[in-house]
C-alpha cells in the first residue's frame, strides 16, 4: 500500500478530493466483504492474488502461475470465497488444481481439488486443458467442495448457477448438481408476446435477458428474469438491443437500451424492486454503469452519479468512474501506477 500524492488525481464524482491509498494492481480489482482482490506482478514465474481491506491493509496473499492469473469471487452460506489456481509442485498429472480461501482470513475451505482445466470467463468457469483465459468453457465448479460438472458451451456462472447456451435457448443449470433449473424454451411469455417465441439475449449476475415475438411490430419486445428462479423482473419496449449490467458490490442489474430516449434506464435491485431513471438526469452521458449502487453516466466533459435506491445525485466531476466500491464507501479508480483509492462523501 502507498500514500498517493493528491496533485495529479481527479476524484470520481462524490467522493472525497483527497485520495486514501493506492495499490500497483495490474489486473481489474474484484470487490470482497469490506475489501478488495487484485493480482501483483512480482517479477518471477508467479504472480501475487492479494486481498486487502478497504484500509489498504493487507489481509493475505496467494502465489498463482503467471500465466494463469485469473481468480473467481464466490459466496457459500454466506462467507465469501477467494479461488486460485495453484502451482502444481506434485506432477500429479492433473492440468490443474484449485483452492478457494476465506476472504477475511485466507483460511483454506476447500482444496486443492484436480480439475481438467483453468479458470475462464465469468465467474466459475474452466476450459479444457488450460488454453487460455478467453477459452470457451467446458465445465463450472461448485463453489461448495470445488467438484466440477460438464456444462460446455457455458457462458457464465454466479452465485451456483451457470448459463448454458443451448440453440437461441438458454439452460440455467445449478451447478452443485448438474440439474436444470430452468430453460428459456419454457418460460411463459409477458404480456402481449407469442408464446414459444423466446430467444435468449445475455446474461449478467443475477438476471437473464431474452427476446419475445409480439404479433404488431418486426422488433420483439425484451424481457429481465431472475437467474435463480426465473421470475419475471422487467419488460422494455425498446425498439434497440437491452444491454444488461451487474453491479458485483450490490447484487443490482443496470438495464439500458441502444436508443435511450425510447426506455430509460432501470436497475433492478438484486432480489425485489426497481428504480427507473431518464436520460436528462444524466447530462449529455452516452455510458453508463452502476458501482456499489451508485448510477454513472458519463458524457465527453463529466460524469454524473446518482444514488439507485434514493435518486438523489451525489456528485458530478469530470473524475473517472470507480471500478469497485464496498459497503463502507471505499472505491478503487484506475491510474498510471495501478489503482487509488478514495472515500465516498456521504449524504443524510
Amino acid at each position: 500500500m502507498e500514500i498517493p500524492s493528491s496533485s495529479t488525481l481527479v476524484a470520481p464524482p462524490g467522493f472525497g478530493d483527497s485520495p486514501l491509498w493506492s495499490v500497483p494492481f495490474v489486473s481489474t480489482p474484484h470487490v470482497v466483504d469490506d475489501g478488495f482482490v487484485g493480482v501483483l506482478d512480482t517479477s518471477s514465474d508467479s504472480v501475487r492474488v492479494q486481498v486487502l481491506d478497504d484500509t489498504g491493509t493487507l489481509r493475505f496473499g496467494v502465489d498463482v502461475p503467471k500465466d494463469r492469473a485469473q481468480f473467481a469471487v464466490t459466496s457459500v452460506r454466506d462467507r465469501e470465497l477467494l479461488v486460485t489456481e495453484d502451482i502444481d509442485t506434485t506432477d500429479s498429472g492433473n492440468a490443474a488444481s484449485l483452492t478457494a480461501r476465506d476472504t477475511r482470513t485466507g483460511d483454506v475451505v476447500w482444496g486443492p481439488v484436480g480439475t481438467a482445466g483453468c479458470l475462464t470467463g465469468m465467474g466459475l468457469l474452466i476450459d479444457a486443458g488450460c488454453n487460455g483465459e478467453s477459452a470457451r468453457a467446458e465445465a463450472a465448479v461448485s463453489a461448495v467442495d470445488g467438484h466440477s460438472t460438464e456444462l460446455s458451451g457455458a457462458l457464465s456462472e454466479s452465485d451456483g448457477y451457470a448459463v448454458v447456451r443451448d440453440g437461441v435457448h438458454a439452460r440455467i443449470v445449478t451447478v452443485d448438481t448438474g440439474n436444470t433449473a430452468w430453460s428459456t424454451a419454457t418460460l411463459t411469455p409477458p404480456p402481449a408476446a407469442l408464446a414459444g417465441t423466446a430467444r435468449f439475449v445475455g446474461a449478467a449476475g443475477n438476471s437473464v435477458a431474452v427476446a419475445w415475438t409480439i404479433p404488431t411490430r418486426p422488433e420483439p419486445i425484451q424481457a429481465v428474469y431472475r437467474l435463480s428462479d426465473a421470475e419475471l423482473r422487467w419488460v422494455s419496449g425498446a425498439l434497440t438491443p437491452m444491454n444488461v449490467t451487474a453491479d458485483a458490490s450490490t447484487g443490482s442489474t443496470l438495464i439500458t437500451t441502444g436508443d435511450l430516449g425510447d426506455d430509460g434506464i432501470a436497475v433492478l435491485f438484486e432480489q425485489y424492486g426497481t428504480r427507473g431513471f431518464t436520460t436528462d438526469q444524466f447530462p449529455g452521458a452516452e455510458q453508463f454503469t452502476i458501482v456499489g449502487g451508485i448510477v454513472y453516466g458519463t458524457a465527453k466533459s463529466s460524469v454524473t452519479a446518482i444514488d439507485s435506491v434514493s435518486g438523489r445525485v451525489t456528485g458530478t466531476s469530470s473524475g473517472p468512474v470507480p471500478i469497485a466500491m464496498t459497503s463502507n464507501g471505499v472505491a478503487l479508480t484506475a491510474d498510471s501506477g495501478g489503482h487509488t483509492a478514495f472515500k465516498v462523501i456521504p449524504h443524510f
